[in-house]
């Protein structure tokens, strides 16, 4: 099984994009992020996110798992996207970079042991671009105030992380629509 992570900030078009893959019959998983219970904790502090890292990874397995129990040999090699793989916690968890260096040797486990390829592809914006994005989105949503994403000051500091990380693709989403955008990520995922 592949599964195309897609990351980038707030506003980079990541679940835009999960939308227009799923409209094109790509089964996806969504973020889940603020479907997390609500506990004393801030959802962006190490146990809050070490929980959503553990789902995630646990909601891969089990998506493998029925695919495997529906799948043919001649099948194609299932493919899914992701919205964010379980990076995004090494920047948004208070002490997340303890994190990766786990992360990455699940992944590695998985790859080995159950035949799941990770694929991380950053969707890079630029800045401006970005905080019109965001601006839009917290008219519908202001409830997302909560995770910091109304400060230009943290906004920026976020795409500096993203541009500074380790991603094994990137995309650029500026101008380009939907369409052209998932037609790039599919021949990145059937060419990898």
């Amino acid at each position: 099984m592949n599964v195309i992570c897609l990351e980038g900030p707030h506003g980079s078009g990541k679940s835009s994009l999960s939308l227009q893959c799923e409209k094109a019959g790509i089964p996806i998983l969504d973020e889940a992020f603020l479907d997390l219970p609500k506990y004393a904790l801030h959802p962006q502090t190490l146990t809050m996110e070490l929980q959503w890292v553990s789902n995630w990874f646990q909601r891969i397995l089990k998506k493998c798992y029925e695919l495997q129990q529906n799948r043919n040999e001649e099948d194609p090699i299932p493919l899914f996207i992701a919205d964010r793989s379980p990076f995004s916690a090494v920047y948004y968890a208070s002490h997340g970079e303890v994190l990766e260096p786990v992360m990455r040797k699940m992944i590695i486990e998985l790859k080995e042991k159950a035949d799941i390829n990770i694929i991380t592809v950053y969707l890079k914006t630029e800045k401006e671009l970005l905080w019109s994005r965001v601006l839009a989105r917290l008219e519908k949503e202001p409830e997302r105030k909560n995770l910091n994403e109304d400060n230009r000051e943290f906004l920026d500091t976020t795409v500096d992380w993203y541009n500074g990380f380790k991603w094994d693709k990137v995309i650029h989403n500026n101008k380009q629509s939907l369409k052209s955008l998932r037609k790039h990520l599919l021949t990145l995922a059937y060419n990898w």
